[in-house]
């Protein structure tokens, strides 16, 4: 395949970013030395060494009575600062004996205390959980929460180390704004579907995710190397990362050492898992075919079981031949799962460092799969002076895990489609009993069992990013500081499949499941990208109300992709499944590619007494996915704050602590499509026969649009902060509004051009207005300490412009969802069912349906009044995507007992369960015992579902795609239940050891919906049989910090 370099020929690298949470230390390290003061009035006055005097002392918490390194020690209203070192000391000059020192650090209430002449002050900090959040971070920065004026959700290692985690993508389930869909619980291939602000475009909807600074999967973070999550949503915060901001930027920090000595931490736990929810099947052989008769007769077909074959299986006793199987039972088990992580951190006055692996084994609950994960971090930075740092992270993962070899989603269908009739039976010799019975509607048996137990498909991953940064601090305060980081991945698939043999017992033939040879496909990717970027940072408070941070930063990215595949038949055998082994039908292939973006960036903050806030950001961003002369787009916000607290008319007012109003406007931009889409497609496999022989050619396949450039995202968005009594109450909305336009789509060509697939071009538009709203209340009444919170978003999604064209969606009975202006993306498209008919008189006052339409069948709506029932009466009946997500948690801690549950819900979302259970009989396949008791007969009119039918080989009357099918797919769970207890230092102490936390958990432990078809938070694809099931968790585990 072509290599495209779009700038140039020169060589670029990925912009990246690395700031965490101890940046705010060395920030103050770095300005401690300016000792000129400017007043108000412009009046200058140079403080004097002679003026000065020391001050000393030792800091402590007030739980342990540990010293504590690292605490920021300031003189109110000046630059001078100093931070305690690794025994907790400090020492600060202080301009005279009236000066207040103010003493801080993340996670403890500050204190001011005056100096008043000592020359010792001591001081003992208390933990004050609301100030956990006081320092968040933004991209190339971090700001304190008070002076934000964008939209920024966070969670801190507290929320995140709450509960077992088997994947990173689970950690952001309840942040506010968040559509977080689980899909499924298969071990290795958990990853979490993120929605910001809903659904933004037709193209990539994921958010962009930065690891300290650097593009990485969210997946392959170990949940225990995390200190930190920002949810950028809206332009104020996001756009300074442009071009790939559009549906929201999510910035994870993870753990750093402190200046203190050695801390060991190690944390483990053992859990077992099972499905929460799994149809529930007729398991009688007897009754399916009872069932399957009656649907023949229905129909007016001849019954395929006789009375006799139903009486053989109703008195046979030989499982190889007369079973009654439930397959779900088979095929679904309670499994178990450990975790273990161990950190090594600390520091001394030049260096901190923090070191950690963790391992994972899961066994899954669906026979034959499973994973294994191995993940390192490590973070060391070097202080070699007040001006030079130097900083090094590296963060790693391996996965290996197993599935069968057609993948998870075709065993499922097969699983679906198995019958009770069908056996689960293995002779000695390793064949396996088929069923002897008919199977109607050409429901050829795959036995589940023996595609997971036989042949296998196992998955190797591996990802790796090493980012190294140095910053020096010029004259005047102002930092340079430059990245260079690199990213590597590398994924294999080695699938062998085999020959598994059935055996009849009645008739003694034999055949093989599924294909009739055995093949390996072994596929690798591999993916190298880099990045470097350099920024120049400003920070100055002047004349004590103006506070001044300006940024510039310019970055350079690699994106470098390759794969290939190879595949082989003709094995001797099921135990040599190497390519070598094969023999026959040898086919290979592979691609590569390559992209690259160059940005230049900046912000600009202003802030007046703390009270009037202004910030400005913008990124310059060109890209190789478009042609020359549309690679570069502009994507600025702006933003405006007022602390309304901070005005004087409202000092009197203590019941409130933090009052600010926030508005901001922004753009940001969307990359998301293939490569090379402004180029024509050739395909070079277009030969053609000449006198009897074939030549070789080629010719354009696929047409282009050379002018097509970035999608366009603008967002506004207003805030309200509100925080009362020292923020134990506090309370956030947020109104925001996003537009999209120039939405990259496909267009389709006339025929009479050939056949040509068209090109991509800008196009539509869609937007997505909603609110968001949290509430939260943090206390604490003697040794008890509680809190409480809740959040609300909500969400309506629109697709404003479609260019007259409509998207239809279908499946075997038609159209099922629609992208249509005016109606939210992917809507259901259906007709409107209005009962069941239950005479014969009904049927034929009613709209023409079918000939074969009679009592027991579906009534449909004929909604243009022209006596029939086709698809001019089908019209938008539902949304596929939720309105409203909400979520609410509480946590107690009492004398070391702590007690913390998460609800998480979603609400006016329908799904239509389009499988194999869903309908009775569907494509060959059995009934669920909820079908089985309540379809309609002359005998019980008031039944729930039509008569039974043959939704495949049948009139299909019943199986229109209409309301009927389609649910209410909303539901509340409790995400997350634990019970924890510290063992008292009284006792640790003995045995050194810091702290011992042992704890119980469920994870998806309660679940209310009106959906019980199968798990309602599976929905994301509307395929939701086809995915693995979600799993509950239940586990035990231990922590320990020596």
């Amino acid at each position: 395949m072509k290599k495209t370099n779009s700038f140039g020929g020169r060589s670029y690298c990925p912009l990246n970013k690395l700031l965490s949470r101890h940046i705010l230390l060395i920030l103050l390290i770095l300005i401690m030395p300016g000792i000129k003061k400017v007043y108000g009035d412009g009046n200058p006055e140079i403080m004097t060494l002679q003026q000065q005097s020391t001050v000393t002392g030792t800091i402590a918490d007030s739980q342990t009575g540990e010293p504590m390194p690292g605490v920021n020690v300031l003189v109110k209203g000046t630059t001078f600062g100093s931070i305690t070192d690794v025994n907790g000391k400090y020492s600060i000059n202080v301009p005279d004996q009236n000066s207040i020192l103010v003493f801080s650090f993340i996670g403890y209430g500050s204190q001011e205390i005056p100096v008043s002449g000592r020359s010792v002050i001591n001081v003992i900090l208390q933990s004050d959980v609301l100030s956990l959040e006081e320092v968040v971070v933004i991209g190339y920065g971090t700001q304190r929460r008070v002076t934000l004026t964008g939209s920024v959700t966070t969670a801190n290692s507290e929320f995140i180390e709450a509960r077992p985690l088997t994947n990173s993508t689970q950690a952001l389930q309840g942040l506010k704004g968040l559509y977080i869909n689980q899909a499924g619980g298969q071990p290795g291939a958990d990853e979490a579907t993120i929605r910001i602000r809903g659904i933004g475009t037709l193209n990539n909807n994921n958010p962009l995710v930065l690891v300290d600074g650097v593009e990485y999967n969210l997946k392959d973070v170990n949940p225990n190397d995390i200190e930190s999550i920002s949810v950028l949503k809206d332009a104020a915060s996001a756009s300074i990362y442009g071009n790939r901001a559009a549906n929201g930027v999510i910035l994870v920090t993870t753990k750093t050492g402190k200046r203190e000595k050695l801390k060991v931490e190690f944390n483990n736990y053992v859990g077992w898992q099972q499905t929460t929810y799994l149809p529930k099947m007729v398991s009688s052989s007897v009754d399916y075919m009872i069932a399957r008769n009656q649907a023949s007769v229905n129909e007016k077909q001849s019954k395929p079981y006789t009375d006799a074959q139903i009486e053989e299986y109703r008195t046979g006793n030989d499982p190889a031949m007369y079973s009654n199987t439930d397959w779900w039972d088979v095929m679904f088990s309670m499994a178990p799962m450990y975790e273990s992580n161990l950190r090594l951190s600390g520091g001394t006055e030049a260096t901190t460092y923090s070191f950690s692996v963790g391992y994972m084994n899961q066994e899954g609950v669906m026979l034959g799969t499973d994973a294994k994960k191995y993940t390192i971090n490590s973070n060391v930075i070097y202080k070699k002076s007040d001006k030079l740092e130097f900083g090094a992270i590296i963060n790693g993962s391996y996965w290996d895990r197993h599935e069968p070899y057609l993948g998870v989603s075709d065993v499922l269908n097969y699983t679906a489609r198995s019958l009770p009739i069908q056996p689960n039976y293995q002779y000695e010799n390793g064949q396996w009993a088929d069923v002897w019975l008919v199977t109607p509607g050409h429901n050829v048996f795959y036995h589940p069992t023996a595609l997971v137990k036989e042949g296998f498909g196992k998955i190797k991953t591996q990802r790796a990013m090493v980012n190294l940064y140095g910053q020096y601090t010029f004259p005047l305060g102002i930092k340079y500081k430059v990245n260079f980081a690199v990213t590597k991945y590398d994924g294999n698939t080695h699938t062998f499949i085999p020959e598994s043999v059935l055996f009849n017992p009645k008739t003694q033939d034999t055949r093989l499941v599924g294909k009739t040879y055995r093949s390996v496909e072994n596929i690798n990717n591999n993916n190298l990208n880099n990045s470097f970027f350099q920024t120049l940072n400003w920070n100055r408070r002047l004349a004590d109300h103006h506070d001044i941070n300006l940024l510039l930063g310019f970055s350079m990215e690699r994106f470098y992709n390759s794969n290939f595949d190879a595949y082989i038949e003709g094995f001797l055998g099921n135990e040599l499944t190497e390519l070598n082994a094969g023999t026959i039908n040898k086919d290979v292939g592979g691609t590569s590619s390559e992209s690259r973006l160059m940005s230049y960036f900046g912000r600009a903050n202003y802030s007046f007494a703390d009270r009037y806030l202004f910030e400005f950001n913008f990124r310059y961003d060109g890209s190789s996915r478009f042609a020359k002369g549309n690679r570069w787009g502009f994507f600025p916000s702006f933003s405006l704050g007022w602390r309304i607290n901070e005005e004087p008319f409202m000092k009197n007012i203590r019941a409130i602590s933090n009052l600010k109003l926030r508005a901001s406007w922004g753009q940001l931009g969307n990359q998301s499509i293939s490569l090379y889409s402004f180029l024509n497609n050739i395909n070079i496999n277009q030969g053609t026969t000449f006198n009897n022989t074939i030549v070789g050619g080629s010719a354009v396949t696929t047409l282009s649009d050379p002018d097509i450039s970035w999608e366009k995202t603008t967002i506004t968005n207003i805030g309200l902060d509100l925080g009362l009594w020292k923020n134990k109450l506090a309370f956030e909305l947020d109104i925001f509004d996003k537009e999209t336009t120039d939405i990259l789509a496909r267009i389709n060509v006339p025929g009479q051009v050939g056949n040509l697939t068209g090109p991509i071009t800008n196009l539509y538009g869609m937007s997505n207005k909603g609110f968001e709203i949290s509430v939260s209340h943090v206390n604490t009444q003697g040794k008890l300490t509680y809190k409480l919170g809740t959040s609300l978003a909500y969400v309506n999604n629109n697709v404003d412009y479609l260019a007259g064209n409509i998207q239809y969606t279908t499946n075997s009975y038609g159209n099922i969802r629609v992208i249509k202006e005016d109606y939210p993306v992917n809507s259901w498209y259906l007709y409107e069912a209005l009962g069941i008919f239950q005479t014969d008189e009904e049927v034929a006052d009613h709209a023409f349906q079918h000939a074969a339409t009679s009592p027991g069948d579906i009534k449909y709506r004929d909604l243009n009044d022209d006596g029939k029932i086709d698809i001019n009466d089908m019209r938008v009946l539902g949304r596929s995507t939720p309105r409203f997500t909400y979520s609410f948690d509480f946590s107690v801690d009492y004398l070391g007992f702590d007690l913390s549950a998460f609800f998480q819900g979603v609400h006016d979302i329908d799904i239509y369960p389009w499988h194999n259970v869903s309908w009775p009989l569907f494509n060959g396949a059995g009934i669920t015992i909820e079908h089985f008791n309540n379809s309609w007969t002359p005998e019980n009119p008031g039944a729930k579902y039509p008569r039974l039918s043959l939704y495949k080989r049948g009139t299909q009357i019943n199986a229109m795609n209409s309301t009927f099918w389609l649910k209410d797919a909303s539901y509340l769970r409790l995400k997350n239940l634990q019970l924890g207890y510290k063992i008292p230092t009284v006792l640790t102490d003995k045995i050194r050891i810091n702290m011992i936390k042992v704890y119980v958990n469920a994870q998806n432990l309660l679940t209310f919906s009106k959906y019980k078809v199968t798990d309602p938070e599976k929905n994301i694809t509307q395929q939701d049989i086809f995915e693995y099931p979600t799993i509950k968790i239940y586990s035990i585990g231990c922590n320990v910090t020596f």
